[in-house]
């Protein structure tokens, strides 16, 4: 097996089924390819309808497509890795469900890591569908950041538009990234103290530690129909949690540091 799709899905039916759409024909045509869709505890009947439009392609042996489905929201480091610890395939590549992939993207990005040894994590840019370029490429998730995207939201900072600059930026977001799967074996799983964010900007700095970089691909691009959840509403249920996830990340980058 050459790759390794982890889908994670909540209460998404249609986006997961758009993403599942734009899978299908590269799935075809690239038999080394398999997605795994971590369903977390869904109500929507997601799992339902993925079973149901791949019932059509079920004789098709190209297409490996495993639902795991989980009676709960375990958050999105745990479901991540509950996708990933089965794969056997050379590459792992962790993508959102509100994305749509692009065959050049993914060639692009695995035809990088082989070309770069000391690759540990790759990303290409990230566009909306009208076209919107969203900063993928981030620079260390402080609490100054945070606290200005809670005082101005929708509003992006210049050191997040700089960092977009970097061919080596502080981390890339976990809507699409890409590794070895030694890598994942070294550096070990995603922090599942962390629920949901910054799991990615965690994982990106375990790897960096590792001796490894982390490279942003602005000549490859996804589309990404991001939602910007605790934005919205950061006193949510999902906004709590990930202030919580946000001081745990804190308090243990400050630690490593001394």
């Amino acid at each position: 097996m050459t790759l390794t799709i982890v889908i994670l899905t909540c209460n998404q039916r249609e986006h997961t089924l758009r993403l599942l759409e734009s899978l299908l024909p590269y799935m075809k045509s690239h038999r080394g390819v398999e997605a795994v869709i971590v369903d977390n505890g869904s109500i929507d009947g997601t799992t339902k309808a993925i079973r149901t439009r791949l019932e059509s392609v079920a004789k098709d042996v190209s297409v490996k497509v495993k639902i795991i489905e989980l009676p709960e929201n375990v958050g999105v480091a745990a479901g991540r890795n509950i996708g990933a610890s089965g794969s056997s395939a050379e590459f792992i590549m962790f993508l959102d469900n509100d994305t749509i992939i692009s065959p050049e993207a993914i060639d692009g990005l695995i035809a990088h890591i082989n070309e770069n040894p000391r690759c540990g994590i790759c990303a290409p840019a990230l566009h909306s569908p009208q076209g919107e370029v969203q900063l993928s490429a981030k620079p260390y998730p402080s609490f100054r950041i945070k606290l200005a995207h809670l005082l101005r939201p929708g509003h992006d900072l210049q050191c997040e538009r700089n960092e977009m600059l970097k061919p080596h930026p502080w981390y890339v977001i976990g809507a699409c990234q890409m590794m070895r799967r030694s890598t994942y074996a070294d550096v070990g799983p995603l922090d599942e103290h962390i629920f949901y964010g910054p799991e990615d900007a965690d994982y990106c700095a375990r790897v960096r530690k590792a001796g490894l970089t982390i490279d942003y691909l602005p000549h490859l691009s996804m589309t990404h129909d991001w939602q910007r959840v605790t934005r919205r509403n950061p006193l949510s249920c999902m906004g709590l949690r990930h202030a919580c996830s946000l001081f745990y990340f804190w308090f243990k980058t400050l630690t490593n540091r001394r």
